[in-house]
C-alpha cells in the first residue's frame, strides 16, 4: 500500500486515445455484442512491486467489474516475476490485452510485430524528445505514421483503431511498473475519456483473413523515459514515462516468414 501511495502522490497521468478514422472520419460504432463497459472507474488498489501487485491490481478489477456488471470475468494468474521480467515491454502489454480480450469472448490479437513495435518506439521517443504529447505532434496521424514503414503500407486492411497513448510524470526519478499501470488505466480507469482507450483494447471488427485463423491484428508498444518534461501538463515534472500503443490490422497476404511473439499461453501461469 505505501508504494501505490507514493506513486498516487509522485505521479500525474495523462491519456489519449485515437479511435477515429485516418480520412478523420468517425470511429466505427461499436458492435451490439461488443463487451460493456464499467460503470465507474476501478482505481489500482495494490502496490507497485511487482508481478504479484499487477495480478491483484487486475484480478480486484475484474472482481469489481463483475459485481458491476453482473459478469463473470476469471481471475488471472499471471506468470512468475522471473518469466515476468524476461519479457519485453510488448510481450508484457500482450500477455495483459490478449487476457482481457480472451476472457472477454474477443479474439485474441496474433501478437507483437517488429513494424508495428519501430512505429511505436519511434513516436514514444519524438514525444518525450520534443516535449509533446498528442497524436500527431509530429505532423502525422497514427496511420499515417503506420504507413511510413514500407511492409504496414503494402499490406494492411482497414481499422479504425490505431493508437492508445500515456504518460507518467514524477518529481522523483523512477515509475514503477508503466507498462503494467499504462494497459490497467487505459481498461479500468478511463471513464473521462468515454472509455475510449478500453475500446481500442477490446477492439474486435479485425478482419481475420490471415493465417492463423482465430487470432488476428498486431500490437506495437514504444516505451520512452526520462527528463525534465512537461508535455501536457501545467509544469515540467523531472522524470516521465511515455507509452505508445500502436495496433494495425495485416491484409491477407502478410508475410508470416518472420516470427511474430505470441500470447500467454506459452507462459508459465504461476506467481511465486
Amino acid at each position: 500500500m505505501k508504494n501505490i501511495l507514493s506513486a498516487m502522490l509522485l505521479a500525474v497521468i495523462f491519456l489519449l486515445a485515437l479511435l477515429t478514422g485516418a480520412d478523420s472520419t468517425p470511429a466505427q460504432a461499436l458492435p451490439a455484442a461488443y463487451p460493456p463497459d464499467p460503470t465507474a472507474n476501478i482505481a489500482w488498489t495494490a502496490g507497485t512491486s511487482g508481478v504479484l501487485d499487477v495480478q491483484i491490481a487486475f484480478n480486484y478489477a475484474r472482481a469489481q467489474e463483475n459485481a458491476q456488471l453482473g459478469t463473470h470475468l476469471p481471475m488471472l494468474a499471471l506468470p512468475s516475476q522471473a518469466a515476468w521480467d524476461a519479457l519485453s515491454n510488448g510481450e508484457k502489454a500482450l500477455w495483459l490485452i490478449n487476457a482481457e480480450r480472451a476472457d472477454r469472448g474477443v479474439m485474441p490479437l496474433h501478437g507483437v510485430e517488429s513494424n508495428v513495435t519501430s512505429v511505436a518506439e519511434y513516436y514514444a521517443d519524438y514525444l518525450l524528445e520534443n516535449d509533446v504529447f498528442s497524436h500527431d505532434a509530429d505532423g502525422d496521424s497514427p496511420w499515417e505514421r503506420l504507413n511510413t514503414n514500407p511492409a504496414i503500407a503494402a499490406c494492411h486492411d482497414f481499422l479504425s483503431v490505431a493508437e492508445n497513448l500515456a504518460v507518467f510524470a514524477t518529481s522523483g526519478t523512477s515509475i514503477p511498473l508503466p507498462v503494467e499501470q499504462a494497459v490497467y488505466l487505459w481498461m479500468y480507469e478511463d471513464k473521462d475519456s468515454g472509455w475510449g482507450h478500453r475500446h481500442a483494447i477490446l477492439w474486435y471488427p479485425y478482419n481475420d483473413n490471415s493465417e492463423p485463423v482465430g487470432r488476428e491484428g498486431f500490437l506495437g508498444i514504444g516505451r520512452a523515459s526520462g527528463g525534465p518534461y512537461q508535455g501536457p501538463f501545467s509544469s515540467e515534472w523531472k522524470f516521465a514515462e511515455i507509452i505508445v500503443m500502436n495496433v494495425f490490422d495485416p491484409c491477407a497476404d502478410w508475410d508470416y516468414g518472420e516470427p511474430v511473439i505470441y500470447e500467454r499461453i506459452l507462459l508459465p501461469l504461476l506467481v511465486k
